[in-house]
């Protein structure tokens, strides 16, 4: 039986350089895709996307949270791999008991397994560390019939243990590990092929979780957005140009009136709020301090539309001189006969005269034809 050297990842290595990886004799990647009903990986989609691109094996794993319910969590992490093709058996992280006896986790287990392969119609598989499975779950309730990654660092081979004996289909053996390409250190593992796919499987997701009205996304293009202090699902929906009901569905929220500094959710990337109609544009040069959200509040449009206008992966990182492209609507000329001018004095800026006389940025570009909203001149007579 062949090995696979491998690698698995979180969002604790940050960006990676994948031709890097590969050209390291790196064959297999596991990334980290959610953790209970709470979590997504932000780098879940940028991995992916660099792994597959560079030719790497990909596989996804959930890390198991004892305290939120076997189905809340398995949508969940289906919704969160929905649309994305994996060549790996999908993976359940299990290192946490909880307030559960040996008995009743390895049922919680099985459950979790088998709710994953109903959803995606993809083969599992477990990973845990051994003296976990020697403490903290029990054979007799399944666990024997999923191949096993476990985990053990500094030995010549992974001992056994009762539910698998000496059978393992991957070896986690460091933690410690260092690859070109990786910041820092990252697990290192070998995997057989008993933890490959037959076919490589494009993860379909739970219709019965799917929203059906007009707001549902059906394009497996999505975002990730990190909840910040004082943000609402209905501001984060009204920001993103979607609705309430789509996030809950997307995310396996069961109270959308309880959210999390520091969650993050996944958000389609197109849609109603993201279709730009007119074909007029302006250049927005990135300062010091911008947010994307704030920028689309300036100009009067959405972070959807911005997001998908410039084909942005991850709407919480802009960098300073990045050059976006923000709609000027038509609607933003005035029908109205009385005009009221401004002179540009030093020191001001396009967003600071909109925000004196209560208007927006793009409205003062489109009346006033400007091409550049970051450069005007003093003595420039704006109207308003």
């Amino acid at each position: 039986m062949s090995n696979y050297t491998g690698i698995d990842i979180s969002n604790w290595q940050g960006s990676i350089d994948f031709s890097q990886v590969k050209n390291s004799g790196t064959q297999i990647v596991y990334i980290l895709a959610s953790q209970g009903n709470y979590f997504i990986d932000s780098y879940l989609q940028e991995f992916y996307n660099g792994a597959i691109s560079n030719g790497l094996l990909v596989g996804f794993y959930h890390f198991f949270d004892p305290a939120v319910s076997v189905d809340a969590q398995a949508q969940y992490f289906t919704n969160a791999i929905k649309g994305l093709t994996s060549n790996c058996k999908l993976v359940l992280d299990l290192e946490k008991a909880g307030n559960y006896g040996a008995s009743e986790l390895s049922e919680l287990a099985v459950e979790f397994l088998e709710k994953v392969k109903a959803l995606t119609n993809t083969e599992v598989a477990i990973y845990t560390y051994v003296s976990f499975a020697n403490n903290n779950i029990v054979s007799g309730y399944g666990l024997e019939n999923y191949p096993l990654w476990i985990a053990e660092y500094g030995v010549n081979s992974p001992q056994g243990n009762p539910i698998w004996g000496n059978s393992h289909a991957g070896w986690q053996y460091s933690d410690t590990g260092s690859v070109a390409g990786v910041s820092g250190n990252v697990d290192m593992d070998v995997f057989t092929e008993e933890m490959l796919l037959e076919e490589s499987s494009r993860i379909v997701g739970d219709s019965s979780s799917t929203n059906n009205n007009s707001n549902s996304n059906s394009n497996s293009s999505y975002i990730y957005y990190t909840v910040q202090s004082g943000n609402t699902l209905s501001g984060i929906a009204e920001e993103y140009g979607t609705t309430v009901n789509t996030l809950v569905a997307l995310n396996g929220i069961s109270n959308p009136n309880l959210i999390y500094v520091g969650q993050v959710l996944k958000i389609p990337a197109t849609g109603s709020g993201a279709s730009v109609s007119t074909s007029s544009t302006i250049n927005y040069t990135v300062q010091a301090g911008d947010t994307l959200s704030g920028i689309a509040e300036e100009y009067g449009t959405t972070v959807n539309t911005l997001v998908a206008l410039n084909g942005i992966s991850n709407p919480n990182l802009i960098y300073v001189g990045q050059v976006l492209k923000i709609p000027v609507s038509g609607s933003e000329s005035t029908s109205n006969s009385t005009v009221t001018t401004y002179t540009v004095q030093s020191g001001d800026t396009l967003s600071g005269i909109a925000l004196k006389f209560g208007t927006t940025v793009n409205h003062l570009v489109a009346i006033n034809g400007i091409s550049n909203p970051n450069l005007i001149y003093v003595g420039q007579v704006l109207k308003i």
